[in-house]
């Protein structure tokens, strides 16, 4: 039965309008004004404490004017109902000796007055009275009837007070509720009595019990329910217990003779308070989001607790609701800006479940609850394609090396390194050729130059030539070692014997030390073919290889700064600075290469989802000129934030078979279980469990639940002792059951710019975005 107060009670209608989708009918969700939404916050509440910072508390109940208290606080308790009592008055002539006199007076009393007499006996005396007139509802009227028979001259009558008890008519309602309520657990009055003539016959309920009001101005009792609020209630909330809700605080007695407490709130103050719990990560549009998926779950569950007086409970088990306390400016903006927008399914609101974090796919309804419904498809939880790491792309207006040489792939990355630390590049997209080719005389001056400047040494007369073997061993060595050193501390055996390749001879006589000295220190190279070829002057990848092998020796490698990376922001890197983050900007002709394997590869552009470790160097004014990035091996998909993504859990088999015997009788002494069959996103929907007693299966989301595991997406790996299974690992991503929108999932597609009507859809299968109200 839906329970609702007088005051709050709420005509829901449905407005047919036709609409055409996919060639089939449907008709609008339209609800005529805001609902009320009645939350039970306590169900065995043996009394419970309201307060306000208002002037005062008011109290209303069904069919009643409210009631001013007077006071901030009351308490709440519940008692066995005590009937109302009443004093009545009649007029009596009492004491008289024989029946004779009693008749004798009883008649004179008639003749002279006209009131009725009656003569009795009284046995607690033995005595006779006479009874005049009828039974006085006051005492007012009691003695005038007695002042008129004084006037009659009699003047001994007595006023004789009664007191009795009368059950009152709400006693008399409430039992024929009880009678006619069904499966109800309520126990206090929820409907009229009517205020004309209310119907008080018929028998009282012996086990009526009623609210107890205890106020500091004034107590009263009640068997109905009482809703307490502010004279304000915007701006001063109602606290239940010292925590505040908007709206109103219902008490009543329930099943068991204790007190259930309901929040009965407009659902737009209730998603207030359930927003900011539910998600509370910083994305307008994912708490927007949350916004329509709570707005429709709780309109799809009005009357889900029915029997016991309310829609839903402030948990987990329907949505967490915390009240005032949770409000945040963000979730008020969310729930402001979605007012009536819920997601329905053929004109009806659908079931949205939520999950928190859905391990990267979202699962078949059906396959987890009892149920299944044909907008809770699993999905995956991301975009399509290339589009769901767009958002964070570092892009560069550079044309990566075009490659067959995987041995250029390292020469392209020393080449790009140079060249933004004022090295000339020449080409506006390196190929094996332009690396197989001779350098140009400014290139080859331009290196050079770079060299001589690290050295602090001259350079002059620099040609094309100079990229001959010779000539460059004359400028090197002059830059490496003093003045006539390898003349001097080689001799001429040292010579030769480093200079025992094919064509040594084609030397001229005073390059040969030179030549040699290189040789022996690693900085020259000869050819595969035992050759130098003296004459021919060095190509750019050579000339490339001998300048880098001087930087490395000399420790003068462009510096690298490196870090972690957080997802991209409008084009930026973003970096892990402690427990915040720092962005940087990133030149548009930035050098970008991203690692594939074990090699860095010269890219257009590479999204950073974040946990990617970068190495990069910056400009002059601090923006990113070169770049580097280790992909992650964290997940890629839209709930990639969540601490659930990855998680491990172990148990003994003994500690297995007594999780799985909670949900699984008559296993005996469990020997194996096993994944009989798994569902879309790959969760276990089946498990084959072997034991002594036979083969047994578990189904749905009870898997999750027998095995006490964080989320039913999982893979087991087991622990032998010879053919023995002793245990189980489950190696899982997630958390919840895994069906509906992932709350995670839902942030992760906000920061990649997707509005909360699109998140909605993406996760519920062929729904639309409904205004309701």
């Amino acid at each position: 039965m839906k329970i609702r107060s007088l005051l709050f009670i709420v005509a829901i209608l449905c407005l047919p309008t036709a609409a055409t989708r996919a060639n089939n009918e449907y008709e609008f969700y339209r609800l005529a004004s805001e609902p009320f939404i009645r939350i039970g916050l306590a169900t065995n509440a043996s009394s419970a404490t309201i307060t306000t910072n208002d002037s005062s508390l008011v109290a209303v109940s069904p069919d009643e004017p409210s009631r001013l208290l007077s006071s901030t606080r009351v308490t709440v308790s519940a008692r066995a109902y005590r009937p109302p009592e009443i004093e009545n008055y009649r007029v009596e002539f009492q004491n008289l000796p024989t029946q004779a006199d009693a008749a004798a007076l009883a008649k004179d009393i008639r003749d002279a007055t006209g009131e009725t007499a009656l003569a009795s006996l009284d046995p607690a005396t033995n005595l006779w009275k006479v009874w005049v007139g009828s039974i006085k509802e006051t005492s007012v009227d009691a003695e005038e009837l007695k002042a008129k028979l004084a006037e009659k001259d009699f003047d001994d009558a007595v006023i004789v007070t009664e007191k009795k008890t009368v059950a009152s008519p709400d006693a008399v309602a409430l039992s024929q509720q009880l009678k006619t309520g069904g499966k109800s657990e309520v126990r206090s009055l929820i409907k009229t009595t009517g205020s004309s003539q209310p119907n008080v016959s018929g028998p009282v309920d012996p086990n009526l019990r009623e609210v107890i009001v205890n106020a500091p101005s004034a107590s009263y009792s009640s068997l109905k329910s009482v809703a307490f609020g502010s004279v304000n209630e915007r701006a001063n909330p109602v606290k239940l217990n010292g925590k505040a809700y908007r709206g109103r605080i219902e008490v009543f007695v329930n099943a068991r003779g204790s007190l259930t407490v309901v929040n009965v709130v407009p659902i737009e103050d209730y998603l207030l308070g359930v927003v900011p719990a539910e998600l509370g990560l910083p994305q307008l549009e994912a708490q927007k989001a949350q916004a329509v998926a709570a707005r429709t779950y709780a309109i799809a569950n009005i009357g889900a607790y029915g029997k016991q007086g309310f829609d839903m409970v402030p948990t987990i088990w329907s949505q967490v609701y915390l009240g005032v306390s949770i409000e945040t400016k963000m979730g008020t903006m969310a729930v402001q800006q979605t007012r009536g927008l819920v997601a329905t399914y053929q004109g009806k609101p659908i079931m949205a479940y939520f999950t928190s974090t859905c391990g990267g796919r979202t699962e078949d309804g059906g396959n987890i609850f009892d149920q299944g419904e044909p907008y809770l498809k699993g999905v995956e939880c991301s975009l399509e394609g290339h589009r769901h790491f767009e958002p964070f792309l570092i892009k560069t207006t550079r044309q990566p090396a075009k490659l067959r040489d995987e041995a250029n792939l390292e020469l392209a990355r020393q080449m790009s390194s140079f060249a933004s630390n004022g090295f000339f590049l020449s080409a506006s997209q390196m190929t094996d050729d332009w690396f197989e080719d001779v350098p140009h005389e400014n290139e080859v001056s331009n290196w050079l130059t770079q060299l001589a400047g690290r050295f602090g040494k001259p350079l002059t007369g620099v040609t094309r030539d100079s990229a001959r073997p010779t000539e460059l061993a004359r400028l090197i060595a002059g830059f490496i070692y003093a003045p006539g050193y390898a003349d001097t501390m080689l001799t001429e055996s040292d010579i030769n014997y480093q200079l025992s390749f094919d064509d040594a001879g084609e030397i001229p006589k005073d390059r040969r030390a030179e030549v040699a000295l290189l040789l022996r220190d690693g900085y020259f190279t000869i050819h595969p073919d035992l050759t130098l070829k003296p004459n021919r002057p060095f190509s750019r990848a050579k000339l490339l290889r001998l300048i880098t092998e001087i930087y490395q020796k000399k420790k003068w490698m462009p510096e690298m700064l490196s870090g972690t990376a957080k997802p991209t922001v409008d084009g930026k890197l973003v970096l892990k600075n402690g427990k915040g983050e720092r962005q940087v900007t990133v030149r548009p002709d930035v050098f970008l290469f991203r690692e594939f394997g074990n090699n860095m590869y010269p890219v257009r552009e590479a999204a950073l989802v974040g946990g990617e470790q970068v190495n990069y160097q910056l400009d002059a004014v601090g923006a990113v000129k070169y770049l580097e990035i280790k992909p992650t091996d964290s997940p890629t998909t839209a709930e990639n934030m969540s601490p659930w993504v990855f998680w491990n859990k172990s148990a003994s088999a003994g500690e297995v078979q007594s999780r799985l015997s909670r949900y699984v009788r008559g296993i005996g002494t469990l020997y194996d279980i096993n994944v009989k069959k798994v569902g879309y996103s790959r969760r276990p929907i089946e498990l084959e469990i072997i034991g002594s007693n036979g083969v047994k299966t578990l189904k749905g989301g009870k898997i999750r639940s027998a095995l006490r595991l964080p989320e039913q997406l999982f893979v087991m790996n087991k622990r032998y002792s010879g053919s023995t299974v002793t245990g189980y690992t489950f190696t899982g991503r997630g958390w919840g059951h895994g069906v509906g929108m992932c709350q995670y999932g839902a942030f992760g597609l906000a920061k990649m710019g997707v509005k909360f009507d699109e998140i909605i859809r993406h996760y519920y299968t062929g729904v639309d975005v409904t205004k309701a109200y």
